[in-house]
């Protein structure tokens, strides 16, 4: 928790600008410090995009900037929660051998359904008259026995 803190710059105790629960669940929600200061410093861009700026004399108020501060620092954690994950994209049975032997692999989950060589998959209409008859010609048939 205090990581990801650090990494918000929330580090003033007397004035903290999230909750130790959002923290928490932010963690909850990614496995990862980098991603769970991204959704903090998302947080915390959308309540300073709430507010106004304000101009008070010579005391001027911009809470946009904070907030554009904050969605940027969101997008760069978001970078690096994603460069550091240690998941890379993957793409399997680009080989022949590579497929047969994924098939072959007991440990793999089973396909819900399997296309092989008997398998035909192509439509082919009825020739003729060979559809089933409506229920109306089924009634007229069986009134002519």
């Amino acid at each position: 928790m205090m990581q990801v803190r650090y990494l918000v710059g929330d580090t003033v105790s007397t004035d903290p600008l999230v909750q130790d629960e959002e923290i928490v669940f932010a963690l909850s929600q990614r496995p990862s410090i980098y991603g769970a200061a991204a959704m903090v410093c998302r947080s915390l861009s959308a309540r300073l995009s709430r507010e106004a700026d304000t101009v008070d004399k010579d005391l001027r108020t911009t809470l946009s900037a904070r907030a554009t501060a904050f969605s940027r620092r969101a997008a760069e954690y978001e970078n690096k929660a994603i460069s550091r994950s240690g998941a890379k994209p993957f793409a399997g049975g680009l080989s022949i051998a590579d497929k047969i032997s994924r098939e072959n692999d007991t440990d793999r989950v089973q396909p819900g359904f399997v296309i092989d060589g008997d398998t035909n998959y192509l439509p082919v209409a009825p020739i003729g008259n060979e559809g089933t008859p409506s229920p109306l010609e089924q009634s007229d048939s069986s009134d002519n026995v």
